[in-house]
């Protein structure tokens, strides 16, 4: 098995994943580096909901911005 790193413009990207999409689903895996894994975000909706508990809320800004820059 090989791993690459490839940074790809966003003017081909879907092109390339159209390409990739092609390939037999158990010979290659697609591992993307800026979305958040199920396990990572569960956790991060079980804090919240322990934090609204407790009164140590966050403004919805602050939360969304948190959300998307992580």
């Amino acid at each position: 098995m090989h791993t690459l790193q490839l940074k790809i413009d966003d003017s081909i990207f879907d092109k390339f994943m159209g390409l990739i999409e092609m390939l037999p689903r158990d010979k290659v895996t697609v591992m993307d580096d800026n979305s958040v894994s199920f396990e990572e975000a569960k956790m991060k909706v079980q804090n919240a909901l322990n934090n609204v508990s407790q009164n140590n809320g966050i403004k919805i800004d602050t939360a969304f911005e948190k959300v998307l820059n992580s």
